[in-house]
């Protein structure tokens, strides 16, 4: 065999195995809108595990956080770290921390608004967050907070009934509605939210729970009953996490409750 034909039989082999062992030329680097996306699939799916471990919030923060220096002038990736930042703030007992994590959620959620104003997840996440800091602030400020808060809260409604925030919306308006001091305080506005919420998705066991404790305080007691039993035999609840961390106990204290009282 000659020299020259040995060599190129050497080229021939290592070109096979190289392109053996590659990746096909044909794959494509992911583009940056896709990376976005993929971002967003990830970090949703750690919220989705946050009843099984808190740590999981904090690993879809850097998630978004890494979407938002890829793409600066994306809404939604704003939106979805105010979602999980305030997310994170009902685990944090340090009231100060809390409170800190409160106001960058309402900046990230504002900060969607200004790039989208039409974003359902702004306004909701920028009502959500101002009701949160009314519950922290003095009389005068929580006031204003809480007029700002319904007002994001209703615009979501208006600009997308369907949306799945939209429909929190009004759960959240409900319950404004009906825990607030007059002059904000409005059962018959309560009542027909929280009852719009429930019709429109029966699986959200914010919905029911908080409709039932609309009955209570208007004295129904066999209706929030009812309702916190529905609430509890959901079976495919639209958010399993906050249904095992915050809706079934809470409706399992009031039920409780109840019983103990007849």
């Amino acid at each position: 065999m000659s020299e020259q034909k040995h060599f190129s039989l050497l080229v021939c082999g290592f070109c096979i195995i190289f392109f053996g062992l590659s990746p096909r030329l044909s794959v494509q680097a992911e583009s940056p809108a896709d990376r976005v996306q993929t971002l967003f699939d990830q970090g949703w799916a750690l919220e989705s595990r946050m009843h099984i471990d808190t740590a999981n919030l904090d690993r879809a923060i850097a998630l978004y956080e890494e979407a938002i220096a890829i793409a600066p002038e994306n809404a939604e990736a704003r939106w979805r770290l105010a979602e999980v930042t305030f997310k994170k703030s009902e685990e944090t007992p340090d009231k100060q921390k809390r409170k800190e994590m409160v106001t960058r959620s309402l900046a990230m959620a504002e900060s969607a608004l200004k790039l989208n104003p039409k974003s359902v997840g702004g306004m909701y996440w920028a009502g959500v967050a101002l009701a949160r800091l009314a519950d922290m602030s003095g009389i005068l400020t929580a006031m204003k907070q809480i007029k700002q808060a319904k007002a994001y809260l209703h615009e979501a409604i208006q600009t997308d009934p369907d949306h799945r925030l939209s429909i929190l919306s009004g759960v959240i308006l409900a319950l404004i509605y009906s825990e607030s001091p007059w002059p904000l305080k409005d059962m018959d506005q309560a009542l027909e939210l929280a009852r719009w919420s429930v019709d429109k998705d029966p699986n959200l066991t914010i919905a029911t729970l908080s409709l039932g404790k609309i009955y209570l305080a208007e004295g129904k007691t066999g209706l929030a009953e009812k309702l916190l039993n529905q609430c509890l035999d959901t079976q495919n609840p639209t958010y399993v996490w906050d249904s095992i961390l915050y809706d079934w106990p809470q409706a399992k204290t009031i039920l409780a409750g109840l019983e103990a009282r007849k």
